[in-house]
C-alpha cells in the first residue's frame, strides 16, 4: 500500500507518461495491495513502453522532480531491461521495466484503471490481478522460492480476487512462464 505522499509522486510520473502517450502499468506491491492484502512498500515497480523517440522528452519532464540517469534510461530502452528514478524530495524509488517479451507487453494491454489512494482523484494503470499473481510468482521463483513476502502477496490477491480471476489465463501464462507448479501450489494453499 502506498502512502498519500508516494501516490503524489506516482501521479507526477503517470501524468508525464499520459502526456507523452507512454503506456504503463503499475505492478509490484502497490498492485498486490490494491487487489489483495494491503502492505506498506518502499518503492514502486512500473512496466512502461518507452520508445527511444520519447526518451528525451521524458528525461526533460522528469529531471526537475527525479534523479534520473539519461544514459541508464537509454541503455534500458535499447536492451529492454530496467532503470530507476528517485524522487528528489521524498527519495521514493521507482523501478521502470521496459517490456522485453510477449507477457510483459500483454500485461500493459490488460491493465486496469484504478485509484491507488482515495484522497487523489487520478486513476492509474495497474496490472490486472492475474498478472500481479504471475509477476509475483516469477519474482518468487527468481529468489529461489524463499521470499515469504512475494508468496504472501500472491496468496493475498488469490484470497481477495478468487471469484473474479481468469483461471484459464493464469494457467496459460503460468505454463508459458514455467510457473505451473508454483501456481498450483499457491492455489491449493489459498
Amino acid at each position: 500500500m502506498s502512502t498519500p505522499q508516494q501516490t503524489e509522486v506516482l501521479k507526477i510520473l503517470a501524468d508525464v507518461f499520459d502526456e507523452l502517450n507512454i503506456r504503463y502499468a503499475i505492478g509490484g506491491s502497490i498492485a498486490s495491495s490494491i487487489f489483495g492484502t494491503p502492505r506498506f512498500t518502499q518503492d514502486a515497480d512500473i512496466t512502461a513502453q518507452i520508445s527511444i523517440q520519447a526518451a528525451e522528452s521524458l528525461y526533460e519532464k522528469l529531471s526537475s522532480f527525479f534523479y534520473i540517469s539519461k544514459e541508464t534510461m537509454h541503455q534500458a530502452i535499447n536492451t529492454k531491461s530496467s532503470f530507476n528514478i528517485i524522487h528528489l524530495d521524498t527519495v521514493f524509488k521507482i523501478d521502470i521495466f521496459i517490456p522485453n517479451n510477449e507477457f510483459e507487453n500483454k500485461l500493459i494491454s490488460r491493465s486496469h484503471k484504478n485509484k491507488i489512494d482515495e484522497s487523489i482523484a487520478k486513476e492509474f494503470s495497474l496490472v490486472s490481478p492475474e498478472d500481479v499473481i504471475l509477476l509475483k510468482l516469477k519474482w518468487y521463483k527468481m529468489a529461489d522460492c524463499v521470499s515469504d513476502r512475494q508468496w504472501s502477496d500472491v496468496k493475498g490477491v488469490l484470497g481477495v480476487q478468487k471469484d473474479s480471476l481468469d483461471y484459464q489465463y493464469l494457467k496459460l501464462w503460468a505454463e508459458k512462464l514455467g510457473l505451473t507448479a508454483l501456481l498450483e501450489k499457491v492455489i491449493a494453499e489459498s
